[in-house]
């Protein structure tokens, strides 16, 4: 699933090419990737809207439009974006004909399942790729959009996420770290993949109590989150699985990871195997003995 490195990375790329562009014409592919409206009302709304802004809330990406139009966006599992020129074509089961683009990463066949086509003026178009379906988009008005994101915890790269604010979460919780950093209304954007990666670089072990965490702790895990993430975002996110970027390309922080994904391979701190177990229903990697229950 792409956390906040991958979205912010999706984020910041439409940032820089789409703000500007009108919307002239949308094919659904599949229409129920569109909540709560069906494809001909929903083409009615965004029609010939303006894209204004691009934004980034947990792992929601919202597009912008004039008239206070937003397009909410969440990748679930498998979704991502891609920004490309109208001589893409798409076959009738979300499959790029590749043409004389055959060189081109959309060959990848994790792009080659397209539920959404938003034509653009001047020759450009974004699609929305989703394997499993999973994904959505919703149409919100301002005040329905404020009232989404205010029901999730902070940015952990922001100024309101301080030791004083972990401490009030943690010191209430009696479950294992792990489920409580995933939990969208206590931290935003933090998902399996970087829970595992954060947990070890803190030395934490993941079936911890949050309660348990003293001070020394706290500022371990709130320093390696931000270290982490952001070294993540640098590397344009992790693509162990599905995610691409809006050029359709891999991200590289996948070729540094510590703990996930490597069970039974050496810890790259002290040798020890990687073990796996399950926490909150979520595969989950640590080192035994970097990572101690405390």
């Amino acid at each position: 699933m792409p956390e906040l490195p991958e979205v912010e990375t999706i984020v910041s790329d439409l940032k820089q090419n789409l703000i500007g562009h009108k919307i002239i014409k949308v094919d659904l592919l599949w229409p129920g990737i569109v909540k709560e409206l069906n494809a001909s009302d929903f083409n009615k709304i965004v029609m010939g809207k303006k894209i204004v802004g691009v934004v980034r809330r947990a792992k929601n990406i919202n597009i912008q439009l004039s008239d206070g139009i937003n397009l909410l966006m969440h990748m679930k599992m498998t979704g991502h974006l891609i920004y490309t020129t109208d001589d893409w074509k798409v076959d009738a089961n979300g499959r790029w004909i590749a043409g004389v683009h055959k060189d081109s990463p959309l060959n990848d066949p994790l792009n080659q399942s397209i539920r959404a086509l938003f034509h653009l003026d001047k020759g450009k178009i974004i699609a929305f790729s989703d394997i499993r379906k999973f994904a959505y988009i919703k149409v919100l008005d301002n005040k329905s959009l404020k009232t989404f994101f205010d029901s999730y915890g902070p940015e952990p790269l922001s100024d309101s996420f301080t030791e004083e604010y972990l401490h009030k979460i943690f010191s209430t919780k009696n479950t294992a770290i792990k489920k409580v950093i995933m939990d969208q209304k206590n931290i935003a954007g933090i998902g399996n993949i970087y829970a595992d990666e954060i947990l070890f670089k803190a030395k934490i072990h993941p079936l911890t109590p949050a309660k348990n965490l003293n001070s020394n702790n706290i500022k371990d895990f709130r320093n390696a989150t931000i270290q982490i993430l952001k070294e993540a975002i640098k590397m344009r996110g992790t693509s162990t699985s599905d995610f691409r970027d809006l050029e359709g390309k891999k991200g590289q922080f996948g070729n540094v990871l510590n703990v996930y994904r490597r069970t039974g391979l050496p810890c790259t701190v002290d040798g020890t195997p990687i073990k796996r177990i399950v926490v909150g229903g979520r595969g989950t990697h640590f080192c035994p003995k970097c990572q101690v229950i405390q």
